[in-house]
């Protein structure tokens, strides 16, 4: 309609018409494309919003997740600590409470800290999207960070596999039926999980005897210690990491006031 108002008006000379025809045209382009870029910050400001939220809530979770993680190596290392003191103290002494400890000690939690929004954003790349620089770099930051400490941390000793490897197997069997994982699901579905604080296992003396007898036997005192060690290296890194965590939630609390 534009061009055919233009047309008439270059036959008709009128060259003020002419002016004014493509004025309206050039400032309909304009504010076309106003609207457009408005539309697409807008649009980019609520896709960063989005995702500025989904990190805040896996940083809930990831603090949940680690304040899981030290209450559960923090049993298991309590019941490390209570089997080194039982093998000081002599053979016959030792019974049910012993294997317990020499079992629950070899227990071991793996698995991957959630960091499912970032790895969208950075397979979409879409790292772009937040727009503070300051952010991304946090981000990267204690992403590479824990994923470097989730590493070592899922790592066992082989404590683990020669407990599971020698304690006799009935006496396995009968200490993992009543004091194994309690695996609950959190209103987000992220599993639960918890060694009993107390547990009875059913076992026989003469069951008992062999296998109390059958631990000694192995010599398993400094892969004990180096269990424990193993633990105290594991508590430290999920705090550290629990910290941190904390810390870049509150930063980007912060910035979303």
């Amino acid at each position: 309609m534009r061009l055919r108002s233009i047309t008439k008006h270059v036959r008709d000379q009128n060259w003020f018409a002419v002016v004014l025809d493509f004025f309206i045209v050039v400032i309909g382009v304009f504010i076309g494309l106003q609207v457009s870029n408005w539309n697409s910050v807008r649009q980019q400001d609520q896709t960063e919003k989005v995702y500025i939220e989904r990190i805040h809530q896996d940083l809930v979770i990831n603090q949940d997740d680690l304040t899981q993680r030290i209450a559960y190596f923090s049993q298991v290392r309590t019941h490390a600590l209570g089997a080194l003191e039982g093998l000081d103290r002599p053979q016959k002494t030792l019974n049910l409470p012993f294997l317990i400890d020499i079992y629950q000690a070899s227990q071991h939690l793996r698995r991957e800290l959630g960091r499912d929004t970032y790895d969208e954003i950075l397979s979409a790349g879409a790292n772009n999207t937040i727009s503070d620089v300051a952010v991304r770099k946090r981000l990267a930051n204690f992403y590479r960070s824990i994923q470097a400490a989730i590493v070592t941390t899922k790592d066992a000793t082989p404590y683990r596999e020669r407990i599971r490897t020698y304690m006799p197997y009935s006496a396995q069997a009968a200490i993992r039926n009543v004091c194994n994982d309690i695996i609950s699901t959190s209103p987000t579905g992220e599993p639960n999980i918890k060694l009993p604080e107390n547990c009875k296992p059913v076992l026989s003396a003469d069951e008992i005897t062999r296998a109390v007898g059958k631990i000694i036997s192995i010599d398993i005192r400094n892969d004990l210690v180096r269990r424990i060690s193993d633990l105290d290296g594991k508590l430290i890194a999920f705090e550290l990491m629990r910290e941190r965590a904390a810390l870049l939630d509150e930063y980007i609390k912060d910035i979303q006031k």
